[in-house]
């Protein structure tokens, strides 16, 4: 690789990080955009392992990670990034090499299951206490609104990657039709 290429890529990565957490940021402090804002942040590790692999993407994860911890006030804002944002773009490109896409989706959806559940019972015995639920709302209800987010969330991040591969990085897929 010649010294113009690996000075694009360093240059890119940091680009990648500080939009990481400037979106990680922002979900901390504006109300009622957080999630809008933590799936922006999930996709500039998406983007790196597009550009350089996966370990530009891990380096991605690994500084955006520990420059949150570091510079955002509000250190509980960056536990999503770090525990399932930040690491998305790895599960998406691992689930992905399937190409039986009730596969891809069933590797997905486990592993936000598992995420999910995990980090539902940490907090809540950690923080919470005893959570209790309106009665309206039902655990599974609630489980299940989640689960329909997270597969939006796993579309539109697919065709925010399918528009960066055809309009900026050039790769113009077959499935994407450009006028």
């Amino acid at each position: 690789m010649d010294a113009k290429a690996k000075t694009r890529r360093m240059t890119m990565g940091g680009v990648c990080v500080a939009l990481s957490v400037v979106s990680v940021m922002i979900s901390s402090i504006v109300p009622g955009l957080e999630l809008t804002f933590y799936g922006v942040s999930s996709i500039f590790t998406a983007v790196m392992i597009i550009e350089s692999g996966l370990a530009g993407g891990a380096l991605t994860y690994v500084a955006s990670s520990l420059l949150c911890i570091m510079i955002v006030p509000n250190k509980i804002a960056v536990i999503p990034f770090i525990f399932f944002f930040g690491l998305y773009g790895f599960i998406k490109y691992f689930a992905e090499r399937y190409r039986n896409p009730v596969g891809q989706v069933a590797v997905k959806v486990v592993c936000f299951a598992l995420i999910f559940g995990i980090a539902w019972f940490f907090f809540k015995a950690l923080f919470f206490g005893n959570i209790v639920l309106p009665s309206k709302f039902p655990s599974w209800a609630l489980a299940a609104a989640g689960l329909c987010g997270f597969i939006l969330y796993d579309y539109i991040m697919t065709l925010i990657i399918k528009l960066y591969r055809a309009r900026i990085k050039h790769d113009r897929p077959k499935d994407i039709k450009l006028s």
